[in-house]
Protein backbone atom coordinates (compact mmCIF):
# COMPACT_ATOMS: atom_id res chain seq x y z
CA UNK A 1 0.00 0.00 0.00
CA UNK A 2 1.38 3.58 -0.90
CA UNK A 3 1.68 6.51 1.06
CA UNK A 4 -0.91 7.96 -0.75
CA UNK A 5 -3.48 5.01 -0.24
CA UNK A 6 -2.66 5.09 3.25
CA UNK A 7 -3.55 8.92 3.77
CA UNK A 8 -6.72 8.62 1.42
CA UNK A 9 -7.98 5.56 3.67
CA UNK A 10 -6.92 7.01 6.94
CA UNK A 11 -8.85 10.53 5.89
CA UNK A 12 -12.30 8.09 5.28
CA UNK A 13 -11.60 6.80 8.30
CA UNK A 14 -11.58 10.44 9.90
CA UNK A 15 -14.55 11.48 8.25
CA UNK A 16 -16.30 8.69 8.88
CA UNK A 17 -15.79 9.48 12.87
CA UNK A 18 -16.57 12.78 12.39
CA UNK A 19 -19.94 12.14 10.76
CA UNK A 20 -20.82 9.43 13.95
CA UNK A 21 -19.79 11.85 16.66
CA UNK A 22 -22.43 14.50 14.63
CA UNK A 23 -25.14 12.45 15.42
CA UNK A 24 -24.01 11.30 18.47
CA UNK A 25 -23.69 14.99 19.70
CA UNK A 26 -27.10 15.81 17.44
CA UNK A 27 -29.03 12.82 19.54
CA UNK A 28 -27.86 13.95 22.50
CA UNK A 29 -28.81 17.87 22.29
CA UNK A 30 -32.47 16.15 21.19
CA UNK A 31 -32.63 14.08 23.99
CA UNK A 32 -32.30 15.95 26.91
CA UNK A 33 -35.47 18.12 25.52
CA UNK A 34 -37.52 15.63 25.45
CA UNK A 35 -36.74 13.97 29.00
CA UNK A 36 -37.43 17.18 30.74
CA UNK A 37 -40.55 17.69 29.13
CA UNK A 38 -41.84 14.80 30.21
CA UNK A 39 -40.13 15.13 33.70
CA UNK A 40 -42.50 17.72 34.45
CA UNK A 41 -45.62 16.24 33.68
CA UNK A 42 -45.12 12.50 35.10
CA UNK A 43 -46.09 12.40 38.63
CA UNK A 44 -42.87 10.54 40.99
CA UNK A 45 -43.94 7.68 42.63
CA UNK A 46 -41.49 5.61 45.35
CA UNK A 47 -41.59 1.59 44.71
CA UNK A 48 -40.78 0.19 47.41
CA UNK A 49 -37.32 -1.53 47.27
CA UNK A 50 -37.44 -5.10 49.01
CA UNK A 51 -34.71 -6.14 50.74
CA UNK A 52 -32.37 -9.06 49.82
CA UNK A 53 -32.62 -12.19 51.72
CA UNK A 54 -29.93 -13.19 53.92
CA UNK A 55 -27.89 -16.11 53.38
CA UNK A 56 -30.19 -18.68 51.84
CA UNK A 57 -28.36 -21.96 53.87
CA UNK A 58 -30.65 -23.58 56.82
CA UNK A 59 -29.19 -24.29 60.14
CA UNK A 60 -28.73 -27.79 59.65
CA UNK A 61 -26.61 -27.04 56.79
CA UNK A 62 -24.38 -24.09 58.41
CA UNK A 63 -23.70 -27.11 61.52
CA UNK A 64 -23.29 -29.63 58.91
CA UNK A 65 -20.48 -27.35 57.13
CA UNK A 66 -18.73 -26.19 60.39
CA UNK A 67 -18.57 -29.60 61.85
CA UNK A 68 -16.54 -30.33 58.37
CA UNK A 69 -14.57 -27.74 58.43
CA UNK A 70 -13.78 -28.14 62.67
CA UNK A 71 -13.06 -31.73 61.26
CA UNK A 72 -10.39 -30.89 59.24
CA UNK A 73 -8.46 -28.40 61.15
CA UNK A 74 -8.10 -31.19 64.07
CA UNK A 75 -6.36 -33.12 61.60
CA UNK A 76 -4.44 -30.17 60.56
CA UNK A 77 -3.43 -29.64 64.29
CA UNK A 78 -2.98 -33.64 64.96
CA UNK A 79 -0.64 -33.42 61.75
CA UNK A 80 1.56 -30.27 63.39
CA UNK A 81 1.58 -32.13 66.84
CA UNK A 82 3.01 -35.56 65.11
CA UNK A 83 5.51 -33.39 63.25
CA UNK A 84 6.81 -31.56 66.33
CA UNK A 85 7.20 -34.48 68.25
CA UNK A 86 9.17 -36.01 65.56
CA UNK A 87 11.54 -33.78 65.30
CA UNK A 88 12.20 -33.68 68.96
CA UNK A 89 13.10 -37.65 69.03
CA UNK A 90 16.47 -37.25 67.82
CA UNK A 91 17.87 -40.79 67.09
CA UNK A 92 20.64 -41.83 69.09
CA UNK A 93 24.32 -41.95 66.97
Amino acid sequence: MSTKQLLAEIERGINALQKARALCLKSEAVAPKSKATSAKTAKVTKVPVKKAAKGGMSDESRAKIAAGQQKRWAKIRRAKKKAAKAALVVPAA
